[in-house]
């Protein structure tokens, strides 16, 4: 169920149980992917999940804006505070307290809200004020290889779902997203290591590929849901 096309007596007829939340970023992905990536693909992702799932679950309104201050050098970039993404979050959440609700998954699309949803996924489960389990799930750590920024996965992926928003794929001014030296972060956006904003090397990226790399994704987060959907069940008992 796609919350945004349904009406409210839909959603009351469904009484979906898990909620599904998108959260991307609006940001640059090199010069031939387009700034809504993130979004795209985890809006993408969330809605097959739930068409495949035989839980009744509710896919939520994309966040589109995320924290990516270092790339905010390129245009096109977007950002918010961790403070706003978090708060921002929460309310969504909170919205959810009276309904039919169990489970929230953010499903993210970018790295760096990844720190910023782990942590209020605890803190909003362990909320004495709400009745439900919130989880953290990214489709980068559902794939075995390294997805760069606008490298060969991600491009993929998108040439898959969205080609005619792709342009000609490039290799990256960097080959790996590695700024850590002798125990710190030496840069600070990303335009300090690559210039045209990718990281990694799309041009063998095909849309086959990106086809098989979504359909391991979704089915990760169908086993995802159904695992957390099982724990919840027996916590409940």
């Amino acid at each position: 169920m796609q919350l945004e096309t349904s009406s409210w007596t839909e959603v009351e007829d469904g009484a979906p149980t898990t909620a599904l939340l998108p959260v991307g970023s609006t940001e640059q992905h090199g010069p031939h992917a387009p700034v809504g990536t993130d979004t795209i693909i985890a809006r993408s992702i969330a809605a097959d999940a739930d068409r495949e799932s035989s839980l009744d679950a509710v896919v939520l309104p994309s966040l589109p804006v995320g924290v990516a201050p270092y790339h905010g050098r390129f245009p096109g970039t977007l950002s918010v505070s961790p403070e706003t993404l978090r708060r921002y979050v929460r309310d969504v959440v909170e919205s959810l307290s009276e309904t039919s609700i169990e489970t929230v998954v953010f499903v993210n699309g970018h790295g760096g809200n990844g720190d910023t949803l782990a942590q209020l996924a605890r803190e909003l489960t362990e909320s004495p004020s709400l009745d439900l389990e919130a989880y953290r799930w990214e489709w980068m750590r559902a794939v075995d290889d390294h997805v760069g920024h606008a490298g060969e996965l991600e491009t993929a992926v998108l040439l898959h779902l969205c080609p005619d928003d792709v342009g000609e794929p490039v290799a990256g001014d960097a080959m790996s997203w590695d700024d850590t030296v002798d125990g710190g972060t030496i840069h600070q956006f990303t335009d300090e290591f690559s210039e045209n904003g990718a990281v990694g090397d799309a041009t063998g990226a095909t849309a086959e590929q990106g086809k098989r790399v979504f359909e391991t994704v979704v089915d990760a987060l169908v086993s995802f849901l159904e695992r957390v959907d099982s724990s919840t069940g027996e916590s409940d008992e």
